[in-house]
């Protein structure tokens, strides 16, 4: 695991926008964003989130599971931010529509808390494992 600073991660979420861009999928584009809480999962979505040309506030929506944005980008639509930290069973994804969201390959899907719906989980989800090192500095892992 590569130690970066809290500053640093508008360049991962740089890095990580160039591989969403090069991946040619039929369906979503999933990123699994593992970690615990003050790991820098929310914060690293809040930068794709601005590089991507959202205005909007970005919140980890704990409460809510699920927040869709609109980009405009010439090869996706919606980027839909999802915080599994609250679910127990993968069913509770799947009556929010997960099965139409991830056929959709306009769709970038940025999960938190991906082990909480791991069986919905692609096999060739984009997966960040971030830790919490110190108030300054978090460890980054693309696997």
């Amino acid at each position: 695991m590569q130690e970066i600073k809290e500053k640093d991660l508008e360049k991962i979420a740089i890095d990580l926008i160039e591989i969403i861009n090069n991946k040619k999928l039929k369906k979503a584009t999933v990123v699994a964003l593992y970690g615990d809480l003050g790991s820098g999962k929310t914060t690293l979505t809040q930068i794709v989130c601005k590089k991507f040309g959202i205005k909007n506030k970005i919140i980890s929506p704990t409460f809510v599971i699920m927040k869709k944005y609109i980009i405009q980008d010439e090869k996706f639509e919606t980027l839909i931010h999802i915080d599994a930290y609250r679910l127990e069973k993968k069913e509770e994804m799947t009556h929010l529509g997960w099965d139409e969201l991830i056929s959709n390959n306009k769709n970038i899907m940025i999960v938190e808390w991906p082990e909480n719906i791991k069986e919905l989980i692609p096999k060739d989800s984009i997966v960040i494992k971030l830790s919490h090192i110190d108030n300054d500095t978090r460890g980054i892992a693309f696997e």
